[in-house]
């Protein structure tokens, strides 16, 4: 089975992409998990076959997230591809910014599954945001929703700026100047630089300060975890899907995970 995710909507792309591992998770606890980035590394293509043949230890299931199709050779990765459309004890996860080429436009045709993950405007925009202020039950005023919308540069800080009013504890309906009071949109940069680190390899003192710089900053937990999700590479992304199990497990909170990870020089 193939499922393709694509579009500029980094933030919705990786919710999707934990939701259907922790789905996979549940139903195969012992799956076989590897994330392969192309755009890294080209020449992933043949690790990523020898991985999606080679015989499971425990479970007869296996999952493997690709991204960076597009760096690769059409000639050398549509193969593999292709022969695990028909495949029903593996997944093939596949995240991509952007639409593809027309050599992979059989990943949005079935068997295939695919969902686009488009930019959210007007309307639609409107809706994410009363979507995910109800999930903190949040009630914005027609001003304050504005604001919101007009100071928002992605997804992911809009998750972020939720989560920090959420915790302030106005009045409701919450007003215009209470989030003037409150958010400030131009330190998201900042915040990604610091994710950055956190998920890159550095000595552990530069990690823990980054981390310290986040939680000065009150960043949420969650959104930071979510940000080294999508900034992660390698052995670092089954780290964090191992990661989130336990916290939904119970074994972990965040902040625990964040610690550890800020010790760890990789």
């Amino acid at each position: 089975m193939i499922i393709f995710l694509y579009g500029p909507d980094s933030y919705r792309r990786q919710q999707k992409i934990q939701e259907l591992t922790a789905a996979y998770r549940q139903k195969h606890p012992n799956f076989d998990f590897q994330s392969f980035d192309l755009a890294e590394n080209p020449e992933n293509y043949s690790a990523l076959e020898d991985f999606l043949n080679q015989q499971s230890l425990f479970d007869n299931f296996k999952m493997a997230l690709v991204k960076g199709i597009g760096e690769a050779e059409p000639k050398k990765i549509k193969p593999i591809l292709k022969s695990q459309l028909a495949k029903k004890n593996s997944a093939l996860l596949i995240s991509e910014d952007k639409k593809p080429t027309k050599d992979f436009d059989f990943l949005r045709e079935k068997p295939a599954l695919s969902q686009e993950f488009e930019g959210l405007t007007g309307e639609k925009l409107n809706f994410f945001i009363k979507k995910e202020a109800a999930k903190r039950n949040l009630n914005f005023s027609t001003e304050a929703l504005n604001y919101l919308v007009r100071g928002q540069h992605d997804n992911w800080s809009l998750i972020n700026e939720l989560d920090k009013i959420a915790l302030a504890d106005f009045p409701q309906p919450i007003d215009k100047i209470h989030l003037e009071s409150l958010i400030s949109f131009s330190n998201q940069e900042k915040i990604f630089d610091l994710a950055g680190i956190l998920a890159g390899h550095y000595p552990w003192p530069k990690k823990l300060s980054a981390l310290e710089q986040l939680f000065i900053q009150k960043e949420s937990v969650n959104y930071i975890f979510n940000l080294l999700g999508y900034q992660a590479r390698g052995s670092l992304l089954l780290r964090l899907a191992d990661y989130d199990w336990q916290v939904k497990s119970g074994g972990l909170d965040y902040e625990e995970v964040l610690l550890d990870l800020a010790l760890t020089n990789s």
